[in-house]
């Protein structure tokens, strides 16, 4: 994550804006908040970059193919487990709680849609996530701070 108190953050963040490495289009002069909706905004990462997609209800309602529920190969009680899941993630991410995404992929065979969909959903990355970490945002703030520092 970057930390405005961290000199080496600030100085990552002057060094990107003004050298522009990979063609982001910064204009280190130009309007902020043109700026900052390069640095935050995934849309705009011109590399592409992404990661793997956390762990929530959305991305568990995306992989599921309920079709496997009535698959022999498919553990007893997948559909409740499922519904428990949804329902106790409402907005989280349960990312941190792995063994959650361990438990219900067990549910399904190794080579079940619901795994394979599952395991292969990503998000993109903003530029700042991908020079800080992810759920990183830059600030107005932040941006001030490593421009003058």
């Amino acid at each position: 994550m970057f930390d405005v108190n961290d000199p080496a953050d600030l100085a990552a963040l002057k060094s990107e804006v003004n050298t522009d490495p990979i063609g982001m289009g910064y204009d280190p002069v130009g309007a902020t908040q043109q700026l900052l909706m390069l640095l935050n905004d995934p849309a705009n990462n011109v590399g592409g970059e992404t990661a793997g997609r956390p762990f929530d209800k959305w991305s568990i309602l995306d992989a599921l193919d309920p079709t496997e529920f009535d698959d022999p190969q498919t553990q007893g009680g997948a559909a409740e487990y499922v519904a428990i899941l949804i329902d106790s993630a409402i907005d989280e991410d349960i990312e941190a709680l792995a063994p959650y995404k361990s438990k219900f992929e067990s549910m399904f065979h190794a080579n079940s849609a619901t795994r394979i969909a599952l395991n292969a959903q990503t998000k993109a990355l903003s530029r700042a996530e991908v020079l800080f970490g992810i759920d990183t945002e830059i600030s107005r703030s932040d941006w001030f701070a490593a421009r003058d520092s």
